[in-house]
């Protein structure tokens, strides 16, 4: 029986996304370097920081929206929707089947 190319807390695809060299050095289920630029900038008129967006997966990450991405589960042999990071590609959760990710009634919102 193949076993899922994804888990929880590790980046998907392996190795992360957008061709950035990224890192879980202390394991699954931990920050993502490079990490996130932190600081403020009140005065001026460049982006707040990359920590200004509304949710924070465990990655470390700011972001606005989750990233939703079709798998299949050959656990439980269904398909699946990874709720991921969309700058690295950490899986902070699932959903399954795949199709009450897309359900208002089901998932009414996609926190991250």
């Amino acid at each position: 029986m193949p076993s899922n190319a994804w888990q929880i807390g590790a980046l998907y695809p392996p190795g992360g996304r957008n061709g950035i060299a990224w890192s879980q050095p202390a394991g699954v289920g931990t920050q993502v370097f490079p990490a996130p630029v932190t600081g403020t900038a009140y005065f001026t008129t460049t982006p707040f920081s990359e920590l200004s967006g509304v949710f924070r997966p465990g990655c470390g990450h700011s972001v606005n929206e989750p990233l939703i991405q079709r798998e299949y589960d050959y656990t439980t042999s269904s398909s699946v929707a990874l709720c991921c990071c969309p700058e690295c590609g950490y899986v902070q959760y699932t959903i399954e089947p795949f199709e009450d990710a897309l359900s208002t009634v089901m998932q009414p919102q996609l926190p991250l």
